[in-house]
């Protein structure tokens, strides 16, 4: 199947709207509120569901709906971090992971879960209902990797190991200009589309916080 890249302004990329009211959006409820947080959760879950779907790409504005994330199970998940670790999502998993540890599928599943709709309430495999990062298969997976890891750890440290360390001097940035601290004041403030509020773009996620809370 040929990927969909979801532009901007396309009808399939906002929220559907019935009898003026939109759609119930779930954005992250309760111990990742911040604006970085919120911002990085929101990317791995686009990054997820563009995978999940074979879509090439969702907007940084895309909200999706309470009906889309339940329908999100521990296996798409676990396929997500395959690909994630080693390149495929079908591979069968017996050794190290090329990219990533068990400490980056921890972020992940703390990414996800922040969008669940029922974030609280354990995976049931049986109803198929609850929050799918909470299955046993997702938490065995994660035992998996950290197995075959072992002593050394992930991918970057053992790359560290092996001699690929960077020396000191070649870690040293040179002195910035006196011009670059404003450049980069500048470039801070100016956001794709002309928006020149840095919090614009997460807005509509974390303001819904508290409606999210009483959904649960």
């Amino acid at each position: 199947m040929p990927n969909v890249v979801q532009k901007e302004g396309d009808p399939s990329t906002s929220t559907a709207t019935t009898a003026g009211m939109p759609n119930e959006v779930i954005p992250p409820v309760a111990g990742a509120p911040t604006y970085g947080a919120a911002k990085r959760y929101h990317s791995i879950l686009r990054d997820f569901m563009a995978y999940t779907n074979e879509a090439g790409h969702y907007p940084e504005r895309h909200m999706f709906t309470n009906a889309e994330l339940s329908e999100i199970t521990p296996d798409q998940i676990i396929r997500y971090f395959k690909y994630k670790l080693y390149g495929d999502g079908d591979v069968d998993v017996s050794d190290k992971p090329l990219s990533g540890s068990h400490h980056t599928l921890d972020y992940y599943k703390k990414a996800i879960s922040s969008f669940a709709p029922q974030r609280e309430t354990p995976w049931d495999p049986v109803s198929r209902q609850g929050n799918p990062t909470r299955a046993k298969s997702i938490n065995e997976f994660v035992r998996l990797i950290r197995d075959l890891e072992g002593a050394e750890g992930s991918s970057k440290k053992r790359k560290n190991k092996s001699g690929n360390t960077p020396s000191k001097q070649s870690t040293i940035a040179p002195k910035p200009s006196a011009a670059e601290p404003a450049a980069k004041k500048a470039r801070g403030l100016e956001l794709p589309g002309g928006i020149n509020n840095p919090n614009a773009i997460m807005s509509e996620i974390l303001q819904q916080v508290h409606q999210q809370n009483n959904s649960i």
